[in-house]
């Protein structure tokens, strides 16, 4: 599952989640950078879980065509 950071958030706020899931989760996550958003994917439903959860503030779920041109919102 992939997740798009809010904009205006930044690496302070994508370590913080990183260390969450290393800690509460599978630790089976990956960050990358996208035409400036932030992406964290997650390969696991307990991670998924956790970032509906407890981060659904910060992040919003996207589906796979959102990185190959269409607009976001």
């Amino acid at each position: 599952m992939k997740f798009v950071l809010h904009q205006g958030l930044g690496h302070s706020t994508v370590h913080h989640i990183g260390d969450y899931l290393r800690s509460h989760g599978t630790g089976r996550h990956w960050i990358e950078r996208y035409r400036g958003d932030i992406f964290v994917f997650v390969s696991d439903a307990a991670d998924e879980a956790i970032l509906r959860n407890e981060f659904s503030s910060l992040l919003d779920a996207v589906g796979d065509t959102e990185t190959d041109g269409a607009p976001r919102r």
